[in-house]
């Protein structure tokens, strides 16, 4: 099951986890996005940083929530929930993306982060990082990513994993560690070929990187969907139950009304 592997490496890839249809939908609104964030202002801010050819950019967790029609600068942009997201994410967790985000998390878990992502020709390789630091005190967190079109060719700079590194188990002395340039070296770091709609499940502490865009003229660009458990007690989960206290979780996605029982 998916959801065995998932708990066995940190990293699972589900195959047609979503119609190719609506992936293509969205892939146009995107790209058209950030299109549009290339040709706004930048503040000093972003002007001091070196240049970038990747793009992460938030999207909003909900339809209710408030996004600038006319944004001013490029911190400033976010995607609105549309439509064509909506149908990509009920339709990533109706099936078995769904169930094993379920059997990994629990019906409680919530959409804590939504970005887009997308890698330009010239983007440079990420340092290998996990996207968080393991530790029993804190709620689990898997991310699924979405190829919102084919990503068959490593020149277009696709995600790089190193499986078996989300948990203390995966280490000989039982301590988990963050990556460094030469530990990843040590567990040869691999990445999927992957057809629109399908999805990569990871841990969020498990190795990965994106890699560098090498091509002539090709983006590549994914949908990213993160959801924490449920914890009673301190961390990101904390904060959804302080936001339920005034009605804000009826406007986040619960996997519980969304994935397969």
């Amino acid at each position: 099951m998916a959801s065995e592997q998932l708990d066995a490496e940190g990293v699972f890839v589900v195959r047609g986890a979503c119609a190719a249809s609506l992936c293509a939908d969205l892939h146009a609104e995107i790209t058209a996005g950030v299109q549009l964030v290339l040709t706004l202002p930048q503040t000093m801010a972003e002007r001091l940083r070196p240049p970038s050819c990747r793009h992460i950019l938030p999207m909003a967790l909900s339809a209710a929530d408030d996004v600038l029609d006319d944004p001013s600068h490029r911190s400033s942009f976010r995607f609105p929930l549309s439509p064509r997201a909506a149908a990509v994410i009920r339709a990533l967790l109706s099936g078995g993306a769904g169930a094993a985000l379920l059997a990994a998390l629990g019906p409680d878990a919530e959409l804590s982060e939504l970005t887009t992502i997308t890698s330009l020709p010239g983007a440079a390789a990420q340092a290998m990082h996990a996207d968080g630091n393991w530790s029993a005190a804190q709620p689990r967190i898997v991310t699924a990513f979405v190829a919102l079109h084919d990503v068959l060719d490593e020149c277009v700079g696709p995600t790089r994993f190193c499986p078996s590194t989300h948990a203390p188990r995966c280490f000989a002395d039982g301590v988990w560690r963050p990556p460094t340039k030469e530990r990843a070296a040590e567990r040869s770091p691999t990445w999927y070929e992957l057809r629109a709609g399908d999805a990569v499940l990871m841990d969020s502490t498990t190795w990965h990187c994106g890699g560098a865009n090498t091509s002539e003229g090709s983006w590549r660009t994914l949908l990213s969907l993160a959801f924490v458990a449920p914890s009673a007690g301190g961390g990101p989960a904390a904060a959804a139950a302080a936001a339920a206290a005034d009605g804000d979780s009826e406007r986040r996605l619960r996997l519980g009304d969304l994935a397969p029982a």
